[in-house]
């Protein structure tokens, strides 16, 4: 189904399915954060699985990054039932009396993906393959992203101490962590057109090729 919401530019965004490798979206912001996912070698998993919440809602988060413990709800701006994101962080948070004996450090994590930075529309409903990936945190502490240079993966915390890889539990306390403000990490373009943009780097470090499309996500 085709609709519209506002924009980070005040327009509209025009939601339609989007195929991105071997996986149909359902729209191209959430092929778009696939792609996003590929180029900063993050494995993913698109809606996985359906959620029953506390509050008897049901819930298909977009992505389940299974490696790191991360749910990420691609989420224009204006797009309703960001609520269900919430309290799916909400429900998933640690709540150990003591340290954190979670199976990732602090919980599982949820993000709501937004609409890239630096960016301006080009044509009706098409977004250039160049910019900057953009997400917050529905509930709970802001949400920083850094690499383990312990395990290599690329991944978001908060910054709850200690900090730790969500994957490895290597210490991060050393690390850069980047805000979405930053502009640190490259917002990818799903559709041919735009190719893939460049993974996050620090300065002097090389970028590693992209992957082909779908290569780090669900084989459909």
């Amino acid at each position: 189904m085709t609709h519209t919401t506002d924009g980070p530019d005040h327009g509209t965004i025009d939601a339609v399915p989007t195929r991105y490798g071997d996986t149909m979206f359902r729209s191209r912001l959430e092929a778009d954060w696939a792609a996003t996912l590929d180029g900063n070698r993050i494995k993913w998993h698109y809606e996985p699985e359906t959620i029953t919440l506390p509050s008897g809602a049901v819930y298909i988060p977009d992505f389940w990054l299974h490696e790191l413990g991360i749910w990420i709800e691609a989420k224009g701006e204006g797009i309703p039932r960001i609520e269900k994101a919430a309290e799916l962080a909400k429900a998933r948070a640690c709540r150990c009396p003591g340290d954190c004996a979670c199976p990732w450090p602090g919980g599982e994590l949820v993000l709501a993906g937004r609409a890239p930075l630096d960016i301006t529309r080009t044509e009706t409903g098409r977004w250039p393959g160049r910019g900057y990936a953009n997400w917050e945190t529905p509930f709970g502490p802001s949400a920083y992203y850094l690499h383990c240079p312990a395990c290599s993966r690329n991944q978001w915390i908060t910054l709850r101490r200690p900090w730790l890889c969500r994957a490895c539990r290597h210490g991060l306390e050393n690390q850069t962590a980047h805000r979405a403000i930053d502009r640190r990490v490259r917002f990818v373009e799903s559709t041919p057109a735009g190719g893939f943009g460049d993974p996050v780097t620090e300065e002097g470090d090389e970028e590693p090729d992209a992957p082909d499309p779908g290569e780090w996500g669900d084989k459909r």
